[in-house]
């Protein structure tokens, strides 16, 4: 019975937070508000997360793994290397960086704000680097490399990914978003792939 409680106590506190994330940012919600929004005393919030930033990664990861998710079923349906790998580049410095009222900002105002007592992680960015080295690879017809070589790309790609999501949140400099997925695109690919197909503004 404890058991039970503790978990829907739990589950409380995290659809609290993702409401409040959502709507707020992290940096405009406060361990008060998601506890009063969850019926809980603020402080019981740290009996189930270690800190406001754990809290987040158990709201963020879950939503950023079924983005990529997403991303890895809409490639079944590309035709062409070129026209897959330009479709990660964009979905990872265009897309998610406007989606859901520019939730991945948040992870920009949490990873500013961590101290080394919130015990930052970077499992989420491996995850999602290994991921995303697996679809490259899994683009090209005949893989010329070993995963390593993708790995690096994807790395590329995620710490360029904390720019664009700024710039999103921002609304600037996004005219050269563009410009900057076709050169990434065809330093991965190289420019002279068959199927190269601008994209569209």
């Amino acid at each position: 019975m404890v058991q039970v409680k503790k978990a829907e106590v739990r589950g409380a506190i995290l659809e609290a937070a993702t409401q409040l994330f959502f709507e707020n940012g992290y940096a405009g919600t406060s361990a008060s508000e998601i506890g009063q929004r969850a019926g809980v005393a603020p402080s019981a919030i740290y009996t189930y997360f270690d800190s406001k930033l754990d809290l987040f990664f158990q709201v963020y990861s879950p939503w950023l793994k079924a983005r990529l998710d997403q991303l890895e079923r809409e490639l079944k349906s590309i035709d062409g290397h070129r026209a897959k790998v330009q479709h990660i580049v964009a979905t990872i410095w265009r897309e998610i960086p406007n989606e859901q009222n520019f939730f991945a900002n948040n992870l920009m105002q949490a990873v500013s704000t961590a101290t080394p007592d919130d015990h930052y992680s970077g499992n989420l960015l491996e995850w999602c680097e290994q991921h995303v080295a697996r679809m490259l690879k899994a683009a090209e017809p005949k893989p010329l490399h070993g995963i390593a070589h993708y790995s690096s790309m994807a790395h590329v790609l995620f710490m360029s990914f904390n720019g664009f999501v700024v710039g999103a949140y921002l609304g600037v400099r996004g005219e050269k978003t563009v410009p900057a997925i076709e050169a990434m695109t065809d330093l991965i690919v190289g420019a002279s792939a068959p199927d190269l197909k601008p994209i569209k503004g």
